[in-house]
């Protein structure tokens, strides 16, 4: 359901179990080029909000965040608190190989499960 403009978060979703998320949704849709990486380039994700001056995510109003990679049609559901207060963090989901810290959180839609 999505909640309007200007909130801390974009949409509430509930699982099978009544448990209601506080969803934050960002997306990207190139990769940028990263020469530290061997140039295999990543897909950057600004994980801040507001207008004016950029803030790291409120962790007690934004449960989890969805990141959508345009490109590989990937998404990444990443619980607020592993963003470390990030305001931007590097995706790579055209890399297998990858041990980069979100990468675990790829498709990851067991986070809504009913428990």
């Amino acid at each position: 359901m999505p909640l309007g403009d200007y909130l801390p978060q974009d949409c509430l979703v509930m699982n099978t179990a009544g448990k209601i998320f506080k969803i934050q949704i960002k997306g990207t849709e190139s990769k940028s080029k990263d020469k530290a990486r061997g140039g295999l380039g990543r897909y950057m994700v600004t994980t801040a909000s507001g207008s004016s001056g950029k803030e790291s995510i409120d962790c007690t109003k934004v449960d989890i965040l969805v990141a959508y990679v345009e490109d590989e049609n990937i998404f990444y559901n990443i619980p607020c608190m592993e963003l470390d207060g990030a305001k931007r963090i590097g995706l790579y989901p055209h890399n297998p190989d990858s041990k980069a810290k979100h990468e675990r959180f790829k498709d990851n839609w067991k986070i809504f499960r009913a428990t």
